[in-house]
């Protein structure tokens, strides 16, 4: 039994789709996300830069005594996670493998398609973790930097749907079975998505199979919590901002926000 938080952390509002599957899927144990809106979006950022503002993040997890620790970004995951694994004691779980590993399961003509940020798309990462579980999966990497701002922007939903459209017409014709959202943001919006892409496609969250390794990593560990769960949000950027996205997306009208510095 270990009654610590689990610490997840995002650019922006986005790793709030891997909170609400973590908080669905492990309803007792308590969470504490911090939210980087002052730096966001990390997707047109150097290395350098992404993975020293992921290490802020992750030391202001660390001294909130976490136990497990879920990089709830698709970019801080991509150029970050190896870093910070290798720097700190508490596992360290990344959306990547995790969406890899759904997609690989998912599709049925070996036809991925994968959008995501700058970055995340410039790694490669996902076309790797693909390819490993299943060799022969065709994988088309879309870069679409316009869509985390989108969310981070509160469009209206016909904004949102057309701005995914145009964003995502490069794939269009690609014979793809199943499309996975490469940035957190995005199942925010997953309706503008799958409007985009038609319904015989099948989206992809890496949230839901993040939400599944982590129940798996706390029993294997004997990390499981006992005691009535608690959430806690923390945002370097506006609160009101911050809150005014999170409260209807997580179903919990009365959910505060705390702004919280990171820079030196």
């Amino acid at each position: 039994m270990d009654n610590r938080p689990i610490g997840l952390l995002d650019s922006g509002v986005g790793g709030l789709s891997v909170v609400k599957k973590v908080i669905a899927k492990l309803p007792q144990e308590s969470t504490i996300f911090i939210g980087d809106n002052a730096h966001m979006p990390y997707g047109d950022r150097s290395d350098e830069e992404i993975i020293k503002l992921t290490k802020k993040s992750v030391q202001f997890l660390l001294q909130q005594d976490i136990k497990l620790l879920i990089i709830a970004c698709n970019t801080a995951t991509a150029v970050a996670m190896a870093t910070v694994q290798a720097e700190i004691a508490p596992q360290v779980i990344g959306v990547i493998q995790s969406g890899g590993l759904a997609a690989a399961r998912s599709s049925r003509n070996k036809k991925v398609a994968v959008v995501g940020t700058s970055a995340t798309v410039a790694s490669k990462n996902y076309t790797k973790e693909i390819t490993f579980r299943d060799p022969a999966i065709q994988v088309e990497e879309l870069a679409t930097p316009k869509l985390a701002p989108l969310v981070e922007a509160q469009k209206s939903p016909s904004e949102n749907d057309q701005i995914v459209k145009a964003s995502l017409a490069p794939l269009i014709g690609k014979d793809f079975d199943t499309l996975v959202l490469g940035c957190t943001h995005y199942p925010l919006i997953r309706s503008s998505f799958q409007k985009a892409v038609g319904p015989d496609v099948k989206i992809i969250d890496p949230a839901d199979q993040v939400a599944e390794y982590t129940s798996k990593v706390l029993a294997r560990d004997g990390l499981l919590s006992e005691t009535p769960a608690t959430h806690r949000y923390y945002t370097t950027g506006d609160v009101e901002h911050f809150e005014k996205l999170a409260r209807p997306f997580l179903g919990q009208a009365d959910l505060t926000a705390e702004h919280v510095e990171t820079d030196d």
